[in-house]
């Protein structure tokens, strides 16, 4: 499941939900495509809700940021966050990390 909104600065915002495998990649790809559109270049990617993701997920993330040209990936899990990290895709898809008050 995808849900869009807008930041206050009118960068879009996708969340997606569940879970992303094999199974759904590939659709959830077009999903994104026609909720974005053509004219975006800067795309936030929410992973807050994302229970799981496999290898598919990430090619699919990869996808919408070589259309997109600019990508963050906001509140992903430790796991997802490891996976970016350990194959070294951390410039293609950088992480937004959240800002610790004190």
């Amino acid at each position: 499941m995808v849900e869009r909104t807008d930041d206050p600065s009118g960068v879009p915002v996708v969340k997606l939900l569940g879970e992303i495998d094999i199974s759904n990649a590939e659709s959830l790809g077009v999903t994104l495509d026609q909720l974005i559109g053509d004219e975006t270049h800067h795309l936030v990617v929410d992973l807050g809700a994302l229970e799981f993701m496999d290898s598919s997920g990430i090619a699919m993330l990869l996808k919408v940021a070589g259309r997109v040209g600019r990508i963050e990936i906001r509140n992903p899990s430790d796991i997802v966050q490891r996976i970016i990290g350990c194959t070294g895709l951390t410039d293609i898809l950088p992480i937004e990390l959240p800002i610790e008050r004190s």
